[in-house]
């Protein structure tokens, strides 16, 4: 995606949450491209589809419902949604640990030694995961299970694109290892 395509983007979304504040019905486009996404991101923490259905419905409702104070910061919506559906998860999993949720295709290109025969692969995956902090997996989740580029996680982090790739290479190659330990 170009710059011009990249600024396109921005500029639709930014018109949809202005026309949104004005009249609900215009929420619908904003609905329509992350339902999906946020529903993907609360399924893989709850492994519940009933759970994840229902604090899907929660995010976009109090997303709706406080579209009005949303400031535009030049960020994707998606960014202020993965935070309320962040906060949902939290709220409905109360002293729970959550979980994560994976197909193992997605990434086990990036990660060869997930081929070892001794211990299956997904639970040797788990085993890692379960070591890295919630901005590392975060990282891992937007490249890897939602297959964002660079450039847009390091606007919805809010880092720079060789950030997002140093840091991105750096944990992979720290997974790797951590496999080989397994």
């Amino acid at each position: 995606m170009n710059t011009s395509e990249k600024h396109n983007d921005f500029s639709d979304e930014r018109q949809w949450i202005e026309d949104s504040k004005k009249d609900i019905k215009y929420f619908e486009p904003i609905y329509e491209r992350y339902y999906n996404e946020i529903f993907r991101y609360i399924y893989r923490r709850t492994a519940n589809f009933s759970t994840a259905n229902e604090l899907c419905s929660n995010t976009f409702y109090k997303a709706l419902v406080r579209i009005k104070k949303f400031k535009w910061r030049n960020k994707p919506f998606g960014y202020w949604l993965y935070r309320v559906a962040t906060n949902e998860i939290r709220k409905h999993a109360g002293r729970r640990k959550v979980i994560f949720v994976f197909e193992l295709d997605r990434i086990s290109t990036e990660i060869p030694e997930l081929e070892h025969e001794s211990i299956p692969a997904e639970q040797r995956l788990q085993k890692v995961l379960k070591t890295l902090s919630a901005t590392e997996l975060r990282l891992i989740e937007l490249k890897y299970f939602e297959g964002y580029t660079f450039s847009k996680i390091s606007l919805l982090l809010d880092i720079s694109e060789s950030a997002v790739k140093m840091r991105t290479y750096r944990l992979l190659e720290r997974m790797k290892e951590h496999m080989k330990a397994i």
